[in-house]
């Protein structure tokens, strides 16, 4: 097996996680950044990342901080990024005067049509062609930063989608890159994949449903990152269901097929790869990210393709809405719109469309 050097561009939990499992896989870290000043001084200071939670406890080392996401991934073969997904943009103009061709990027996640966000970004910098770009369908742990450089592991995926562009099969690390990491099944239909992460339909009710608990400390009520499953009770699910409903109607109007978001969790998750208590409560139960990524990077999309297909969203509508009033922020305006993901690019993914 060939040895990939990573380049890691975030060290939140998602992309801490990420680190662990391409240590225990024998990988090369070669470089990361993240843009939290915490996260870089606390790990250069413990020489790298402790995790505990699901596989035991250990430590990964890793080089110091690069300079910046550009310095971190000049030279690697592959970089992950682990950044919500409303970055993808700005984080790919960041990390485009380091690139080069032959270099694979995986976005860890892509929302929908994070490729398609992030190539375009990079073409807008400069950055010459031969960079291939790839989406993850969710995140491959389900992780927590207990601290700056300490990742608590709850759960981890066994399946998972790499979306992306056929030819971009043909980098020189795809193989090598999906023999380290089995459990990544690639799919030719982005928009597909990244309708089918069921993250917005817990994410948002949850959000939202909870809305009263938001800026306070009322314990176990509002604690816990990794306890989300007790914000997703009783008349927040039902929102939930609602809103898959509707995504899967959009998407069959489409020409897609939906993935049930229980036969996602059967997949990813089969026996043995979920910790269920004595798991450490910390931080906030309720993060500002479930409106802020998710809003703009899934419902926002959702819904233009809904007027696109001629299907109706009215509670994809409403909780942008609300969302929008609650945070204070036009989600639309800064969201994965028709100047986003243009119609040229639904078309070449919606069978109904192409029609």
């Amino acid at each position: 097996m060939a040895v990939l050097n990573y380049a890691l561009i975030g060290l939140g939990g998602a992309g801490a996680g990420f680190a662990v499992a391409v240590a225990a896989r024998g990988a090369r870290i070669s470089g990361w950044y993240d843009c939290d000043d915490a996260v870089r001084s606390s790990t250069d200071m413990a020489g790298g990342l402790s995790f505990e939670g699901l596989g035991g406890q250990g430590a990964v080392a890793l080089p110091k901080s690069a300079t910046d996401g550009a310095a971190a991934v000049a030279g690697a073969d592959v970089v992950v990024v682990s950044t919500t997904a409303d970055r993808h943009a700005a984080v790919a103009r960041e990390i485009a005067p380091g690139l080069a061709p032959g270099q694979m990027v995986v976005l860890h996640c892509g929302y929908v049509g994070g490729s398609k966000v992030f190539a375009d970004a990079l073409i807008s910098a400069g950055n010459p062609q031969g960079v291939a770009v790839f989406e993850l369908n969710n995140t491959l742990h389900l992780a927590g930063k207990l601290n700056p450089s300490t990742v608590v592991l709850k759960g981890q995926k066994r399946w998972l989608e790499l979306a992306g562009l056929p030819e971009a099969k043909d980098n020189p690390h795809y193989a090598a890159f999906l023999e380290q990491f089995p459990e990544f099944t690639y799919s030719a239909n982005v928009l597909e994949s990244g309708l089918n992460n069921p993250n917005c339909i817990g994410h948002v009710p949850a959000y939202i449903g909870g809305a009263m608990t938001l800026d306070r400390d009322m314990g176990d009520l509002t604690t816990g990152i990794l306890h989300f499953d007790e914000a997703r009770m009783g008349r927040v699910n039902v929102i939930a269901a609602a809103l898959e409903q509707e995504r899967d109607q959009v998407m069959r109007a489409a020409g897609l097929t939906p993935l049930p978001s229980a036969t996602f969790s059967q997949r990813a998750y089969p026996a043995g790869t979920r910790l269920f208590g004595a798991i450490p409560r910390f931080g906030p139960k309720l993060q500002k990210r479930f409106l802020h990524e998710d809003v703009p990077c899934s419902l926002v999309p959702l819904e233009v393709l809904g007027r696109r297909v001629g299907a109706t969203t009215p509670l994809t509508t409403a909780l942008i809405a609300i969302a929008n009033i609650l945070e204070a922020v036009d989600f639309r305006a800064i969201g994965r719109d028709e100047r986003v993901l243009s119609a040229d690019w639904m078309r070449m993914h919606s069978p109904v469309l192409r029609q």
